[in-house]
């Protein structure tokens, strides 16, 4: 009976260490599993922050040549405004100076006539930062006589 037992007890036994061998196996397995799973997580959290960088990258790269355009052809329609400003100076100057001289060569001027000759001079002078080249013209025409309105 002793033979018996001890078999028994070493089959009990035998089961009993491969069941404890078969729950730690499983337990280190677990353990890896967690980790892989773990590091394949940061992985793809690596990769989504790089493809996030790549993209904001270029973003700015773009942004970055937009601002460089806008600026470019912000500059170039304040050379034109200014170009157009000077240009509209002379036209405005030459006939301040053409329409001047005839009132002083016909030796009077109307109250209307005067009035939008002197709203021509203060736009030439004051807005668009004309010179005075016309302040003795206009000077001369103001001490023009009124002309007297036609009565019917």
């Amino acid at each position: 009976m002793n033979e018996v037992l001890r078999t028994v007890l070493m089959f009990l036994f035998g089961a009993g260490g491969l069941a404890l061998i078969n729950i730690i196996q499983e337990r280190w397995r677990v353990r890896y599993q967690r980790k892989a799973e773990k590091e394949d997580r940061a992985e793809e959290r690596e990769d989504k922050l790089d493809e996030i960088s790549k993209q904001l990258s270029d973003y700015i790269k773009k942004q970055d040549e937009f601002n460089k355009k806008t600026t470019a052809h912000i500059e170039e329609m304040e050379k034109s405004d200014d170009a157009q400003v000077e240009a509209l100076k002379y036209v405005l100057l030459d006939r301040i100076l053409y329409i001047g001289q005839s009132h002083i060569k016909h030796g009077e001027v109307s109250f209307d006539e005067r009035k939008r000759l002197r709203e021509m001079h203060d736009v030439y002078h004051q807005r668009l930062g004309g010179n005075g080249d016309a302040d003795q013209i206009m000077k001369s025409v103001d001490d023009l006589p009124l002309k007297q309105p036609k009565t019917a």
